[in-house]
């Protein structure tokens, strides 16, 4: 069951009658929508944090950044996360999310890294990917430039972002085990491939009511792959990553009310399973891009729940 709050902004969003997804609007109107949903509904954070622009290049890769430092940063060096933003690997930017990250930076005191990945489909898979892996290799090489712990790089990413950071991962610590700290997933895309009826949480809410839809996890998805290119690619679905053991500590925030539950939770019990799993939230009355949602009260708990265990991971 909904709570009320969400159940309201779902009414909002029925009466305005707007599906960002629509497979007859162009990207760029798609892109439009999705920045005034997040922009409409990121609320009012008091965050005193600090951000700068950049670009930067490692490997032949030039990718955009956000850097957020805390108002007040802790002796030493710092902890850093890295963190990628969803949007179906085609929607949303590093400013959709500006509230979210500043939020989480000026509450947990570590130094955020926001990746303004190039999207899709104007920019297939494995670009986006390929820019994650090589921020984290060069934050690895930079951190004296920034004050950062270099043993306290986590990576983080909600929705395709989540799915962005845990293939990463993968690649990452097959090339060099511990790299990453900790690895943070927030309902995360993770089975592109299977179909729809897989998972009865697609069916139960992927119908349009919930705002995501099971036609926008696959037209994203679409929009992301080249035409050759199998979803069942770990790298696409890391749900079929075969062996997990070598990935860093692993917690997941999961929405009760999302199409994504079911293999969320899959992808939980074959991460418990591996001995990886930290710990696992689920907010059981809420929709898919809650997190980015700071007018709903389970959002600022959720964002402060996360800061906190942020804190605990990588300030002990």
């Amino acid at each position: 069951m909904l709570d009320k709050q969400t159940k309201a902004l779902l009414d909002s969003f029925a009466e305005q009658s707007t599906d960002i997804h629509d497979i007859e609007i162009s990207v760029e109107t798609s892109r439009e929508g999705a920045r005034a949903m997040f922009l409409g509904l990121a609320g009012e954070v008091d965050s005193q944090c600090t951000s700068d622009d950049m670009v930067i290049e490692h490997g032949g890769t030039e990718v955009k950044l956000r850097c957020y430092r805390p108002a007040q940063a802790s002796p030493g060096l710092t902890p850093a996360v890295v963190f990628i933003h969803g949007g179906g690997w085609s929607l949303g930017d590093v400013e959709c999310y500006d509230s979210l990250v500043r939020d989480l930076c000026q509450q947990s005191g570590a130094i955020f890294f926001s990746v303004d990945y190039a999207l899709a489909p104007e920019n297939k898979f494995p670009c986006a990917l390929h820019q994650v892996i090589g921020v984290v290799n060069w934050l690895k090489a930079n951190h004296q430039q920034f004050d950062i712990a270099p043993e306290k790089i986590a990576l983080m990413g909600d929705s395709a972002g989540g799915n962005l950071a845990l293939a990463a991962a993968n690649k990452l610590h097959q090339q060099q085990t511990d790299l990453l700290a900790n690895l943070y997933l927030i309902y995360p895309v993770v089975d592109s491939f299977s179909p729809h009826d897989t998972y009865a949480s697609r069916l139960k809410y992927g119908d349009g009511n919930f705002l995501l839809t099971k036609e926008a996890i696959k037209d994203t998805c679409d929009w992301y792959l080249q035409q050759d290119q199998s979803a069942k690619d770990p790298d696409v679905s890391p749900l079929f990553i075969n062996d997990m053991k070598h990935l860093p500590a692993t917690s997941m925030v999961l929405a009760g009310c999302d199409p994504l539950y079911d293999e969320g939770l899959l992808l939980a019990n074959k991460m418990k399973q591996a001995g990886i799993l930290k710990t696992l939230t689920c907010y059981e009355n809420t929709i898919h891009a809650f997190f980015s949602f700071a007018v709903l009260d389970v959002c600022r708990l959720a964002r402060q729940q996360l800061a906190n265990q942020l804190r605990h991971d990588l300030f002990h």
